[in-house]
């Protein structure tokens, strides 16, 4: 997350040894398998997206909720833009004269004034490179959380061809049914429903784009 780093709920325990041997059953694991290696894959995994999820406006069991675009870029102009930029005009050589001090001396230690402008400059900015992001991603019809299950479901693929190459990488006639026929799909649900609940579901639409990335059509 970078600058963003904030505390984050507890995380819960990724893929017990329960949950890794009902994965093996429906990978069709055999001796050769190496258990150990798909439990540390698919738990460094399941970090790496959890802690997206708890970090962005996914809509994600316990994390923040979904917002638009628009809406994110309503919030964003009134509770970071406008405020950084009242700020800045506020301690320029302008203005400065409202915060003179003279003849007295304050007992509390000088902001440094010009790191100040600095960083909320900084502030300003990134928050106008995330709106061409975001304007970017209407446009292009692409939802962030849609993005977020996409990239979920190849890593979780990826993890299912490495460890189970003797099973098929591709969907079953039913897989649209809330009981998907083939190995994969199957996989791919129980390992998403075990990082983030019951409610997280890949869709058809996720599963086809998937396909496309990895020429699974």
């Amino acid at each position: 997350m970078g600058w963003l780093d904030r505390p984050l709920p507890q995380a819960p325990e990724f893929f017990p040894q329960k949950a890794i041997d009902r994965l093996c059953r429906i990978g069709g694991a055999d001796d050769k398998t190496d258990r150990r290696r798909l439990a540390d894959e698919l738990r460094t995994i399941a970090k790496v997206f959890w802690v997206a999820a708890m970090s962005s406006p996914l809509g994600v069991q316990g994390g923040p909720e979904s917002q638009t675009p628009d809406a994110r870029k309503r919030k964003i102009t009134s509770s970071v833009v406008r405020p950084a930029e009242k700020l800045i005009e506020a301690l320029s050589d302008e203005s400065l004269t409202l915060l003179s001090e003279w003849p007295d001396e304050l007992p509390s230690p000088s902001p440094n004034r010009h790191a100040l402008i600095e960083e909320l400059t900084k502030l300003s900015n990134r928050a106008r490179d995330l709106f061409e992001i975001l304007d970017d991603r209407k446009r292009k019809g692409s939802a962030i959380s849609q993005e977020f299950k996409i990239d979920f479901a190849n890593a979780l693929a990826d993890v299912f061809e490495r460890n189970f190459p003797n099973a098929q990488p591709t969907r079953g006639g039913y897989d649209r049914t809330p009981n998907p026929s083939s190995e994969y799909h199957a996989f791919l649900k129980a390992c998403a429903q075990e990082v983030f609940g019951t409610n997280f579901k890949f869709s058809g639409n996720v599963l086809d784009e998937v396909a496309k990335l990895r020429g699974n059509r």
